[in-house]
């Protein structure tokens, strides 16, 4: 079967949307795709995956590397380049946020209708601000993304502080690669998984992320499966 892959869906930590592919085709490691380096973090395995979903057909790029691994923005970004080689012309981003909202409850999916950048410059050219081409339906919420470097959860200071931005939820990936994609004229959408709330006093850890993600990911495979034959 030759694919001709018009879209992509990159998945965030924890994530588990293989359920999309109902015919695969091949599963590679980035490390097979040229200047992408293996995935480092929990709960990515570092794969591309291709097959069809409901006749349409599909690359799943399972995980993603970030800046706080250590890496520069053109390594961060190489799957995003990868995927335009490969023929895709438009990707869905999705990732593993904590919710700035009391309306946020862990296991809700936001469909994300702006992302912003925490004001530090930590890769070239940041902008303050990006606009996803489409708006996922029927999610639970929809709202803005903060990106920051991290690696760690948010004080109650800068909880504060993206929420006078106008963050609903907040993350530690999507608005580099995002920006390479908009850059290589691949159109985009978001949706974030809330895998914690930051409403509430509580001790985070990773495996709860992985967790929670894990649990939403039934869920989120339904909504992209109805979704995606209109994204064009």
């Amino acid at each position: 079967m030759t694919l001709r892959p018009r879209i992509a869906i990159v998945t965030g930590s924890g994530l588990e949307l293989g359920g999309l592919l109902d015919r695969p085709v091949w599963e590679k490691p980035f490390s097979a795709f040229e200047h992408c380096s293996p995935a480092q973090v929990a709960g990515h395995p570092g794969t591309f995956a291709a097959g069809e979903c409901a006749g349409v057909p599909l690359i799943l790029q399972r995980g993603r590397r970030h800046i706080y691994e250590g890496i520069g923005f053109d390594e961060l970004t190489a799957p995003v380049r990868a995927l335009a080689a490969m023929g895709v012309e438009c990707v869905v981003f999705t990732n593993a946020a904590g919710g700035l909202l009391p309306e946020l409850e862990p296991g809700h999916l936001l469909a994300v209708e702006r992302v912003i950048t925490w004001p530090c410059r930590r890769w070239p050219e940041q902008p303050g601000e990006l606009l996803p081409d489409w708006l996922v339906p029927a999610c639970d919420a929809t709202g803005v993304y903060a990106w920051v470097h991290g690696p760690s959860y948010e004080t109650r200071a800068e909880i504060g502080a993206l929420r006078s931005m106008g963050a609903g939820a907040v993350g530690m990936s999507t608005a580099p690669e995002m920006a390479a994609a908009h850059r290589l004229g691949l159109r985009t959408a978001v949706v974030s998984c809330i895998t914690n709330t930051c409403c509430r006093v509580q001790r985070l850890t990773h495996d709860h992320v992985l967790a929670t993600a894990r649990d939403a990911s039934a869920r989120l495979c339904a909504l992209l499966r109805n979704a995606l034959p209109d994204f064009r």
